[in-house]
């Protein structure tokens, strides 16, 4: 037709970044096409992804990490609770709980505030503070009271004077506590008479612990052995009579052995003649001035231990018990109640330890003089010897207090004294050396059968001589009437020993 005819527009070819091509879509974009590499990302794709993660909400705060739930309980009585530790808590719960109820509190630390382990201590009113540790790490450890515990019972009595022998309390508060999978539980009750005992005893120990004094510790410390107070304290005071030892301070004034050995020679020994004297209550007919009342047994026997051993024994076993004294370990001489006491060095009297005592000493022929004492007595007077203690008097200016013997539970002995005492039927005394008076008192106190006359009751007392070799006994319902002691003797005196054998009942 002699027009030219239009050739039509091909569409423009990319290419991809594989060296392949795709078409312009009609607005002019390229068309998505296929690569090696796969589909190729768009930018609209691009700003939809970052709108997606623009819009997404924040992730919300991790929780503080809690230490632990602590769960009260209360039985008889209430209490107020606060945790301290190394770290600032936040509680969450009530810290008062009433008697008969119940409590939960949780206890959450600072975020990063964690480390190994947590340190604090329980306050539960009333008691000592707890301490306890919460691991939150394998170096870190968990426990509750001390290292390696996960169960303890805290115990909490009122103040103890024991110094000055008032009364034991009889009641106490005890708390039962137990840490486990991030849970305290307490449980607070009544304390048992042993809790209560034990935890007196504590006091004891740790009074002692303060003042310096190694008889008194050595006897608290014994005392505490008995009541089963908690080790960690035990090992606390034995560390502590350690150092004093090597300190010297368990060598008393007048138990070194230069002083034994100046002192206790039975070339100083003295017999004073005398008579026996008494005086009587004021009150003729006063109960108190009768000479045996009934069931009551006690006689003097003059020469006692020369019968028992032999021609010269008192002599012999005088020496030989000084030899014993002064070849055995310092600090087995010490004081008590104005007299010596010579002992095993742990201040054991049993027999055995005796004996052992002067066997190690080489005093074996002693060893056996005081085992044929012992049959002697158990023959003659009943019983079995449960304890013995020998009593040195270097002077005139030494005394025994005035006392009772311990005869079983329902008396109560010095606040130092460690014995453990049984039931008893009497008490034989064997007297060595210089010749000294026992005063025996006749009582009407509350322990004594005997009753007073009157408000203004004087009682009995009576002055008899004890002179070497001779022997005393007295059987338990005596005992239960009278005091013995022996006096200062104010015109001077030499040596003495007495050797006391408690008699306990079949």
């Amino acid at each position: 037709n002699g027009q030219l005819a239009t050739a039509p527009r091909k569409k423009p070819l990319l290419r991809g970044r594989s060296g392949s091509f795709s078409h312009l879509s009609k607005d002019g974009r390229p068309k998505a096409g296929k690569s090696d590499e796969g589909p190729i990302r768009t930018a609209n794709t691009a700003v939809t992804v970052a709108s997606l993660l623009l819009n997404t909400p924040p992730l919300s705060s991790s929780p503080s990490p809690v230490l632990f739930r602590l769960r009260v309980a209360c039985q008889s009585f209430g209490t107020t609770v606060h945790v301290s530790a190394n770290a600032e808590l936040s509680v969450n719960g009530s810290e008062t709980c009433a008697a008969q109820a119940a409590e939960q509190i949780t206890y959450s630390l600072p975020m990063g505030a964690q480390g190994n382990q947590t340190d604090g201590q329980l306050l539960l009113e009333g008691f000592p503070a707890i301490p306890f540790a919460v691991a939150h790490s394998k170096v870190g450890s968990t426990f509750i009271g001390s290292c390696g515990r996960w169960r303890y019972t805290a115990l909490a009595t009122p103040h103890w004077d024991w110094r000055h022998s008032v009364e034991r309390p009889t009641e106490g508060k005890a708390a039962d506590l137990e840490l486990a999978g991030g849970v305290l539980s307490v449980q607070l009750r009544a304390a048992t008479s042993a809790e209560v005992k034990r935890c007196c005893q504590q006091q004891a120990l740790q009074d002692a612990q303060e003042t310096g004094d190694y008889d008194e510790l050595h006897a608290q410390l014994t005392k505490a052995r008995l009541a089963s107070v908690d080790l960690e304290h035990l090992e606390r005071a034995e560390e502590k009579l350690k150092l004093m030892r090597k300190q010297r301070m368990h060598v008393a004034a007048g138990c070194g052995k230069d002083e034994l050995r100046q002192q206790m020679s039975w070339e100083l020994i003295t017999a004073p003649q005398g008579s026996d004297t008494e005086r009587p209550c004021p009150v003729t007919d006063c109960p108190c001035n009768e000479p045996c009342n009934p069931g009551e047994v006690l006689s003097i026997i003059s020469g006692a231990v020369d019968q028992c051993l032999g021609p010269g024994a008192d002599r012999l076993l005088f020496e030989s018990l000084v030899e014993a004294a002064l070849a055995s370990e310092e600090g087995s001489v010490w004081p008590a109640g104005g007299k010596l006491i010579f002992s095993a060095f742990d201040r054991n009297q049993s027999v055995n330890a005796l004996v052992r005592t002067l066997e190690s000493a080489n005093q074996q022929r002693c060893a056996q003089m005081m085992l044929k004492l012992v049959q002697s007595s158990e023959a003659t007077y009943g019983g079995f010897v449960s304890a013995v203690q020998v009593n040195f008097h270097c002077t005139g200016e030494s005394f025994h207090d005035q006392h009772r013997d311990v005869y079983g539970a329902k008396q109560r002995a010095g606040p130092n004294c460690a014995c453990s005492f049984k039931e008893c039927v009497g008490t034989v005394c064997y007297s060595l050396g210089s010749s000294r008076l026992c005063r025996l008192c006749s009582m009407v106190d509350s322990f004594s059968a005997l009753k007073p006359c009157g408000d203004s009751c004087q009682g009995r007392e009576e002055h008899r001589w004890l002179r070497s070799g001779d022997a005393m006994f007295f059987n338990a319902k005596w005992n239960q009437n009278h005091t013995h002691g022996i006096p200062k003797m104010s015109s001077g005196s030499g040596p003495r020993i007495s050797v006391a054998f408690l008699l306990g009942a079949s």
